[in-house]
């Protein structure tokens, strides 16, 4: 699962398309902190002709479970990217659901959420 989830951390900021490939179930659903979600074909064409630049990418706070053949893995998403000369940092909260297929972990789900704002007293 922990390997699974940082081979497809450095597949994104790689744009590796063959990685992404295996790593992704074919039935992915894959869910953006904007309502926006996509299949496998669209999420990982959207990582290979995205216009930012992407400058960093750490994965943290990372708890699995194991359930049989799934695997449900939680972590916060920080990256800090460039879009035409506009920098932006994106701090979320994300759910992935693995899938053993064939003897490999596969990414047939992910959500993330942007954090709740901290109330003004």
């Amino acid at each position: 699962g922990a390997q699974a989830a940082e081979a497809r951390r450095k597949a994104i900021f790689g744009q590796e398309k063959a990685q992404l490939e295996a790593l992704c179930a074919e039935q992915l659903s894959y869910g953006h902190s904007g309502g926006r979600v996509e299949t496998k074909a669209q999420f990982i064409d959207g990582v290979m002709t995205r216009k930012a630049i992407l400058k960093s990418l750490i994965l943290s706070d990372h708890t699995i479970t194991i359930a049989g053949t799934a695997a449900i893995a939680r972590h916060t998403w920080a990256s800090e990217s460039e879009t035409d000369g506009k920098a932006t940092s994106t701090k979320i909260g994300v759910l992935q659901v693995w899938q053993k297929q064939d003897g490999c972990w596969k990414l047939l789900a992910r959500q993330s959420v942007r954090p709740p704002q901290a109330q003004a007293s």
